[in-house]
């Protein structure tokens, strides 16, 4: 059976779109090497026989089609967060990132709504659980006691000649 020829239509998946019709882009001898998918105009490898196959049993490298596997992270190995342990008839508190706060404590964020803190992580942050999920917040921030630097004024630089001193006088040069 002969094979299609460069610029005909040929049938194959296209790990992009999903759609099935391409165009033959290039051949090496009698076998199809690469196509052009027709939707989406995506050039990749023909894959042929196998293309049905590889998208129904998943054992191609391809990952279209299928669930991808979690990473497994640090935060995914901690242990389950335990529930803490607050007093509801305490109001909560509005949250600022200038205070500081403690494991159990209520407060009120703009956006997030009333939370519960549950933890300190380090220094300027607060883990709070929201109804929405947990949000690392940060907390006790410090005003900065950092000042502007004054420009120095008459200091002579390496690569800039001096400056002209302006001329006292009546100015008449006498």
């Amino acid at each position: 059976m002969s094979t299609p020829g460069v610029g005909e239509d040929i049938e194959d998946i296209c790990t992009r779109c999903g759609d099935t019709w391409h165009v033959v882009m290039a051949k090496v001898g009698e076998r199809v090497a690469k196509v052009v998918c027709k939707l989406c105009g995506g050039q990749h490898n023909y894959r042929g026989d196998q293309a049905p196959a590889a998208a129904g049993s998943g054992s191609s490298g391809s990952t279209w089609g299928r669930s991808r596997k979690r990473r497994t992270t640090r935060a995914n190995l901690l242990a389950p967060a335990v529930a803490v342990v607050f007093d509801p008839s305490k109001p909560p508190r509005a949250y600022s990132p200038r205070e500081g706060y403690l494991p159990g404590e209520r407060v009120t964020h703009a956006t997030f709504g009333i939370g519960v803190v549950s933890g300190v992580p380090g220094p300027g942050k607060v883990e709070v659980h929201f109804p929405g999920g947990m949000r690392t917040l940060a907390s006790a921030k410090a005003v900065s006691t950092l000042e502007r630097p004054v420009a120095a004024l008459d200091v002579a630089l390496p690569d800039h000649p001096p400056a002209p001193k302006p001329s006292s006088g009546n100015g008449t040069g006498a």
